[in-house]
């Protein structure tokens, strides 16, 4: 008899009799023994066997491992109660053949499972929120630096556009003054010089300092998108931590339950 630990309540096994017909002996050995050679090859190719270290073999089905337990049922009672044995007492484990050059692995236990899978959330989670931060950091840099050169770009064409100007407006006023002093009266306005509107001076360096000013916006857009996307997914991390802090347990060995709790600091 194994060590095995039995969690699960046992189930009973009924009998029931009933009338019996009569059959030829000759017929009813034949079936018998074939009946029970499809029985034993079947279980021979569809059981797990877990060779315990004293030699002992168990014919099984296993279900699960975990790190220290090996959950299973008796392949000689699969509908009936789960059993554990320490991983210890245990010197390997024969899976069942799930194809052609292909060996089953064994199952984990549920909450290994969901251990496993919150943790690639965690993983999956924390990972989304650095790339959405650097996305983040990155396309508000570049906007700033965009609009920033776009602004630059402005002033400094009005500053070059101001002295154009104030060019323009000396030398008519000196050529007025001359032709005051020579001739009488104004000199006619087709001897004065035009100056050009800011878009015509401004020409081709205002279309560049318009498109650095929105390209600056749309990247400035971007990252403000993905900082919303950080906060987000920090959100959902903290959460997840949060519910992760309350977590119930099940010890075999002790056939205890309770739940854990844990602070983060």
């Amino acid at each position: 008899m194994d060590k095995s630990l039995y969690t699960s309540q046992s189930t009973g096994a009924r009998f029931c009799s009933g009338k019996t017909t009569s059959v030829r002996k000759g017929m009813v050995v034949p079936a018998l023994v074939v009946l029970l050679g499809i029985m034993f090859s079947i279980a021979a190719s569809a059981q797990d066997k877990i060779i315990r270290k004293d030699g002992q073999e168990i014919h099984a089905k296993v279900l699960g491992t975990d790190s220290k337990y090996i959950r299973y049922k008796r392949f000689s009672n699969p509908t009936g109660p789960d059993y554990f044995i320490f991983h210890s007492e245990v010197s390997k484990i024969e899976y069942e053949k799930a194809g052609a050059g292909q060996e089953q692995k064994p199952l984990k236990l549920a909450r290994e499972q969901a251990n496993e899978t919150t943790a690639v959330d965690l993983q999956l989670l924390e990972s989304n929120a650095l790339k959405y931060k650097k996305r983040s950091n990155i396309y508000l840099a570049a906007g700033t630096a965009a609009m920033v050169a776009g602004a630059a770009t402005f002033i400094k064409l009005g500053k070059d556009y101001n002295s154009y100007t104030s060019e323009i407006r000396k030398t008519n006023d000196a050529y007025t003054a001359w032709y005051k002093a020579n001739y009488e009266g104004s000199p006619p306005t087709g001897d004065l010089q035009k100056k050009e509107s800011f878009g015509a001076f401004a020409t081709p360096g205002i279309y560049f300092g318009a498109a650095a000013v929105a390209g600056g916006l749309a990247l400035e857009w971007i990252g403000l998108k993905n900082l919303r996307l950080t906060r987000k997914t920090r959100s959902e991390l903290a959460q997840k931590k949060k519910e992760l802090s309350f977590q119930p347990f099940y010890s075999p060995s002790r056939r205890a339950t309770g739940l854990t709790i844990a602070f983060s600091f």
